[in-house]
């Protein structure tokens, strides 16, 4: 199995970052709003993150150092103790091979262990297959929690996982 590091997202960071933004391929299913337009507005979207405390973003390494892709947590709410996932693998070589599992395994850890969270959800594409796989691979199941109406345009899918569902997922072997 694949294997990752998640590390805080730096501005150092934003190169690579406007590199996977500008390919079609990596953020056709990602639901931007509004695409990044330059090398300085991903630096200044790091910068907002950085400083945002409803939010931690991290860079997914793999098994080299080698920076692959971010994933994060948004919307926290400590007293409801949710927060809504991200996740994107940018380096294309890297995608089906087991990336995108392990950093949402480990982004979703962080989330119950060090935030202390309850439930961490998501919205994703419905045509975005390969992200439901490595979701529901985590133990994240169907949900109908509040989002915003039609973020990509059509219906999404929704995902929720508890802290209890977790617990149960991560002591089962393996598949």
């Amino acid at each position: 199995m694949a294997k990752v590091t998640l590390r805080p997202i730096r501005i150092s960071d934003a190169q690579a970052c406007f590199r996977w933004v500008l390919d079609p391929d990596v953020i056709r299913y990602l639901g931007l709003v509004q695409p990044v337009g330059s090398l300085e507005q991903e630096r200044a979207w790091i910068s907002r993150a950085l400083t945002d405390k409803q939010q931690r973003i991290f860079v997914i390494e793999d098994e080299s150092g080698r920076p692959i892709g971010t994933c994060g947590l948004r919307g926290i709410e400590p007293d409801a103790g949710t927060a809504f996932l991200g996740i994107m693998i940018g380096e294309k070589s890297c995608w089906d091979q087991g990336y995108g599992t392990a950093a949402v395994r480990a982004l979703v850890e962080h989330g119950f262990t060090e935030l202390g969270l309850r439930e961490i959800r998501l919205s994703c594409h419905p045509e975005n297959h390969r992200a439901i796989r490595c979701y529901r691979k985590v133990g994240f199941e169907p949900s109908e929690h509040e989002l915003h109406p039609r973020r990509f345009g059509c219906r999404e899918v929704r995902m929720s996982i508890t802290r209890e569902r977790w617990q149960e997922v991560r002591s089962e072997p393996e598949q």
